[in-house]
């Protein structure tokens, strides 16, 4: 993975009603629709991300799955924060992927392929990294868009969007070359080497 296309971070809802994590069955080097929710110029915005490009999703969990049991919990309140749980990279042009659904009701009927190429452990919501904690500032969410990592409000805090990547290379402890041996004995990720 190649960190100096992490460009973006999105927030992200179990297909919008916010009870699970969205997107936690997935796995390193697994692909799935990564969804944006209808709305003006959502449409043209998804579309213009360049392929190649990495995405960091960030989200709020209300009920998770217990990896042991399979029952379903709810999350502790102390755990009701916001989390940065995938980094995904946008694996064709925009041209490429359609609408799931044409003309529908379904408010998530827009999308963008990306495949895994970080994704947090979340059997334990403490080792989750806080999306706050991590990035140390609260971003514009702008409903369904990717923001930029050079967004005025995130260039506020971090004037470099070098900077602010090799800080997220670190906390969430992410193997940016074939040949790099990750930190397995960080608290926020599972060693991920990229294809």
């Amino acid at each position: 993975m190649d960190c100096n296309r992490l460009d973006y971070i999105k927030s992200v809802t179990d297909k919008g009603n916010e009870r699970e994590w969205a997107y936690s069955d997935e796995s390193i080097g697994s692909e799935f629709k990564l969804n944006f929710k209808r709305g003006k110029g959502v449409e043209s915005h998804a579309r213009k991300l360049p392929k190649g490009s990495l995405i960091i999703l960030s989200q709020i969990p209300h009920e998770c799955k217990d990896n042991l049991t399979g029952e379903k919990k709810k999350i502790p309140d102390e755990c009701k924060k916001r989390y940065l749980t995938h980094v995904v990279e946008l694996v064709n042009d925009g041209n490429y992927d359609e609408q799931q659904l044409k003309w529908g009701e379904d408010p998530w009927g827009i999308f963008r392929l990306v495949k895994v190429h970080w994704i947090t452990d979340f059997s334990n919501c403490r080792k989750i990294p806080v999306e706050l904690d991590v990035i140390k500032v609260k971003w514009s969410r702008r409903n369904t868009y990717a923001i930029s990592l050079e967004s005025k409000t995130l260039k506020a805090h971090w004037n470099d969007v070098h900077d602010l990547r090799e800080h997220l290379k670190k906390e969430l402890n992410l193997c940016c070359t074939k040949v790099q041996e990750c930190d397995t004995t960080s608290l926020f990720s599972h060693p991920v080497l990229s294809e």
